[in-house]
């Protein structure tokens, strides 16, 4: 078993994470940004989530509740 503080494991997740290339989409939608200044609308919606719908904040909010939200 790995002998780690809290800090020292997260510092090993973000270095393994910060080796990792990005995704396709996101190599694209950094090359579209850079060749016109501007994000596509489906980039966003990716990044960002549906606008039209609302999020759930608080106290009470938990992991159960998003995923029976999303089989409604």
């Amino acid at each position: 078993m790995l002998d780690m503080t809290n800090d020292d494991l997260r510092r090993e997740i973000q270095a393994r994470l910060e080796q990792m290339p990005a995704a396709p989409w996101v190599q694209e939608m950094i090359e579209h940004y850079r060749r016109t200044g501007t994000c596509r609308l489906e980039d966003l919606r990716r990044l960002l989530g549906d606008p039209s719908k609302g999020i759930e904040v608080g106290a009470n909010c938990g992991l159960s509740s998003f995923l029976s939200a999303a089989g409604r």
